[in-house]
């Protein structure tokens, strides 16, 4: 009988939703898992091996990058913008690693129970030795990671960097091929990624399954509809800020109560050579989720019949002021998500000479009245 390979949970947020993505690629590739607090499973055979790193190769093609139309016309694949996962047009970690040689890192990682080594890993603290130089820590395999212990303290002379051991960075690295809901404002060079936060990996399995029920995959986002235009070409609508994203992807799961919390990676980037300037943590806390159920009663979509649909406009000129458009339409996710009203309310103020357009008010009193004002609140 084959050895069995545990790996314990992190209680983090992002190794967490690595620790699940794994399993569930093996779920995929045949493998049985057993969740409780981590993941355990037989060691792979060769043939199970081989089909996981061909699954991941195929996820850094479908995920990292899409079809760009260039000015002339020709199509080009082009890397998904801002995401910390390439350095001057090459992969980095494991992700930059030949076929082959990601098959022998996943054989030991997945095939052998005992790892042994002289190193301590910065992350989960196991022993371990960097025979597949992937142990440096970058913002590949942890986004919220410095890179560096003297920028923090301002000693220079000290360990330069941080390091994990081969399973993390394994996890981390490709946690970017995660079926996670995203999405990419371009004018303010901005991704936005949401994770779930439940301490039960085994009911965050549950949650993700059914939130990868609800993807579909496009050029700047994975929550969207698609909608023809006037002249006949198809085209994406899609939310452009952490608030408006979490509030489509209720739309799109259709089940609301399932977990209060939630983690957005924020990643900005920059514009001339489309790598990561800086990433931010938002913890989003949903402090009365029953409101949203009274929301929904009400209108199906509320993000993308409703909110999406406003706009904001010059009181003087009528002309459309795009970024107080997408500044209104967070204000309205952000407080129907949070259930607070003050915070919706303020995206009908004036401002800047510009008012809120496109609101349909057959659509915007039953919203108020069912979520506002049925209970007595405002």
């Amino acid at each position: 009988m084959s050895p069995q390979i545990k790996i314990n949970q992190y209680y983090d947020w992002w190794f967490d939703n690595a620790l699940e993505f794994l399993g569930n690629l093996l779920e995929e590739v045949d493998v049985d898992i057993e969740w409780n607090s981590g993941i355990a499973f037989d060691s792979l055979d060769e043939d199970q091996v081989a089909r996981l790193v061909d699954t991941i190769e195929r996820l850094i093609k479908f995920k990292l990058t899409y079809q760009k139309t260039k000015k002339d016309g020709t199509q080009e694949k082009a890397n998904r913008a801002y995401l910390p996962t390439m350095h001057k047009g090459k992969y980095v970690n494991f992700l930059g690693k030949e076929t082959e040689e990601k098959q022998k890192i996943c054989s030991y990682l997945l095939s052998h129970e005992e790892k042994t080594g002289k190193r301590i890993c910065d992350i989960c603290g196991d022993n371990y030795d960097d025979d597949f130089n992937i142990s440096q820590v970058s913002q590949t395999i942890y986004p919220m990671a410095t890179g560096s212990l003297k920028s923090q303290c301002g000693v220079r002379k000290m360990e330069p960097e941080y390091h994990s051991c081969p399973k993390c960075a394994l996890l981390g690295s490709i946690e970017w091929l995660d079926d996670n809901p995203f999405t990419c404002d371009n004018d303010n060079l901005t991704n936005y990624i949401l994770f779930p936060k439940i301490e039960d990996i085994e009911e965050l399995h549950r949650l993700k399954d059914i939130i990868r029920g609800s993807l579909k995959q496009g050029r700047n986002s994975n929550i969207m509809e698609l909608f023809t235009g006037k002249k006949g070409g198809l085209f994406e609508r899609y939310a452009r800020d952490e608030y408006s994203l979490l509030l489509s992807l209720f739309e799109q799961m259709k089940i609301i109560g399932y977990t209060d919390e939630w983690a957005c990676l924020r990643i900005k980037g920059t514009s001339a050579t489309y790598q990561t300037k800086y990433s931010y943590l938002e913890e989003i806390k949903i402090p009365n989720i029953q409101s949203l159920d009274r929301v929904f009663s009400v209108l199906q979509k509320p993000y993308s019949n409703f909110i999406d649909k406003s706009f904001t406009k010059s009181l003087t000129s009528n002309n459309i002021d795009n970024n107080l458009s997408r500044e209104n339409k967070c204000l309205m996710s952000k407080g129907i998500v949070l259930d607070d009203f003050k915070t919706f309310s303020r995206a009908f103020q004036i401002r800047q000479n510009c008012i809120l357009a496109g609101i349909q008010k057959e659509m915007l009193y039953p919203l108020i009245i069912q979520w506002r004002c049925k209970d007595g609140a405002i």
